[in-house]
């Protein structure tokens, strides 16, 4: 693209003056509620017009994440994770991406081209400290998202590039430019900061979005023994006092079983960082299961109990979102196991696993699971 050849030819004349992301990314989605931010904690930043907000987050291996979301709707518009460390760094939520090692030149030649040009926004920008910083756009296709690539040349880099190949060092700079941001946004959003005047390269497609966050479908071809809690941790576990269920008005439908609710809450948080799991007999071999938030008194219904899940056996731990569960099914003469993944309100049954006939639910799921 030759307006981008333009704009880093002149970036590098000013340092030689001068000396100078279904689609996700850290397992956030668009169109999720800002309420699925709350297993981060207090964001490290908050920037906010009348139309959107962004929250910044610290996440572990120097990761820092930007989240948008729309007022009022709260839902998720755009996210950018950005690495800040040196060296190779960790994954990048892309299709084998890594922060740090992936450079220039590999993001287009999987991607076939050098992407979109925004025409008021430059694609190479110099940084205060004298990075070189190289934006690549890319529609998702079959969606209204554009992904953002961001690739840095460090400034004793950039410099070399100048030295060794003056005029030229851009065209060179494909293998020094290294993958130091991800993102993924909503066009409309977008192109309120970018406008919509757009030139596409020569060879130019829309993109298909492969995330490497944890795929729920790979877990059908793994290893029971390999799915663990710690591949669905939490991100903040609770430790204030206990909050019990609006048994009169919100949690109306269990004041039922208030007794046993709240006295299974008092002990505190004991699954997904901030909610007690109270398991209720309702005859032989039967039992149901509630779940009360120990932060805000909200209460929850398991996905399995009652007479259609014999003998139910529940495993969980206070550090994951993920919820084992062991039943048997009089109907077919079966036991099973079944795996659930529990995300701000809403149960994701990940795999339902036969184990053998229905005795075997008279085993610990330690020993069905192998």
């Amino acid at each position: 693209m030759h307006l981008i050849y333009s704009a880093m030819a002149a970036l590098f004349a000013i340092f030689s003056a001068t000396s100078l992301s279904a689609q996700s990314i850290e397992g956030f989605r668009l169109g999720d509620d800002k309420g699925v931010l709350q297993r981060l904690g207090t964001a490290a930043a908050a920037k906010s017009d009348s139309a959107f907000t962004t929250l910044t987050f610290h996440l572990n291996n120097r990761v820092d994440l930007d989240v948008t979301y729309q007022k009022p709707s709260n839902r998720l518009v755009a996210l950018l994770a950005s690495w800040h460390g040196t060296g190779d760094g960790p994954s990048a939520s892309y299709d084998g991406f890594t922060f740090g090692k992936t450079s220039l030149a590999d993001l287009r030649s999987k991607m076939g081209a050098s992407g979109i040009l925004y025409g008021s926004t430059p694609p190479v920008v110099a940084s205060s400290s004298g990075t070189i910083k190289i934006v690549s756009y890319y529609d998702v296709s079959a969606t209204d998202y554009v992904a953002s690539f961001v690739t840095s040349i460090s400034r004793d880099e950039a410099k070399r590039l100048k030295e060794q190949y003056n005029q030229y060092a851009y065209r060179n700079a494909g293998t020094s430019a290294k993958l130091s941001a991800i993102g993924i946004s909503r066009r409309e959003y977008l192109e309120k900061s970018q406008g919509s005047d757009r030139t596409l390269d020569i060879g130019y497609k829309p993109i298909s979005w492969t995330s490497s966050d944890l795929a729920l479908v790979t877990l059908r071809s793994i290893s029971l023994a390999k799915i663990k809690q710690s591949q669905l941790p939490v991100f903040r576990i609770y430790s204030g006092p206990n909050n019990f269920p609006d048994f009169s008005g919100r949690d109306k439908e269990f004041s039922n079983f208030r007794t046993r609710i709240t006295n299974g809450m008092t002990d505190g948080p004991s699954f997904a960082g901030e909610y007690s799991v109270i398991q209720i007999g309702c005859g032989t071999g039967c039992s149901f299961a509630y779940i009360g938030n120990n932060r805000t008194g909200e209460v929850h219904e398991l996905p399995v109990g009652g007479e259609g899940n014999m003998y139910l056996t529940l495993k969980y731990q206070l550090d994951s979102r993920l919820l084992v569960a062991q039943w048997g099914d009089y109907d077919a003469s079966k036991c099973y196991i079944q795996f659930f993944s529990f995300d701000d309100g809403a149960w994701t049954d990940l795999l339902k696993h036969e184990v053998g006939p229905m005795d075997n639910c008279y085993k610990t799921i330690a020993e069905n699971v192998h």
